[in-house]
């Protein structure tokens, strides 16, 4: 796989990591999360370096419609046309990491990583990263329910 290969989630790998249902086994939802909104083949290697399947695995969300290859995206040093969407989404981001703090605090409190790298939060990148980590703390301090309540109601406030 070409290295400088730009890929992305598409609606599909959205729905699959933010809604209720999911048909992917939890590694493959890990790499599609990680993905985001767009990153370099490269950068998702560096990202996972033990991930030994990693080429595999992202072959396989590209054949079932979980990512796409960005289109005429720059390679090193540029960004993804991805990025261009996410402009508009501050105002819905802030309303989503409001919502998931306010969430953490009342399961969790706020002494918490998860909640502190939540609180960090500036773009929809880091968003998703913080929101995997609040989720997992959620379903072993609270409920399972209740991490998949705190998933699903973020990402309505991010559509």
């Amino acid at each position: 796989m070409e290295m400088a290969m730009q890929l992305s989630r598409t609606p599909k790998g959205y729905d699959e990591l933010f809604s209720q249902g999911h048909s992917l086994r939890p590694r493959l939802r890990q790499v599609l999360f990680s993905i985001g909104n767009g990153i370099s083949f490269a950068e998702l290697c560096a990202k996972m370096p033990h991930c030994t399947e990693l080429e595999a695995m992202v072959n396989d969300l590209l054949s079932n419609g979980f990512v796409q290859v960005l289109r005429g995206a720059k390679s090193a040093g540029g960004a993804p046309p991805a990025q261009a969407s996410a402009a508009a989404a501050p105002a819905r981001l802030g309303e989503a990491r409001e919502y998931v703090l306010e969430n953490m605090r009342a399961l969790v409190g706020t002494k918490s990583p998860a909640y502190k790298q939540m609180s960090e939060v500036r773009d929809l990148e880091g968003f998703a990263a913080a929101l995997v980590m609040c989720r997992r703390v959620v379903a072993a301090v609270a409920s399972p329910h209740q991490a998949d309540e705190l998933e699903s109601g973020a990402a309505k406030l991010l559509n």
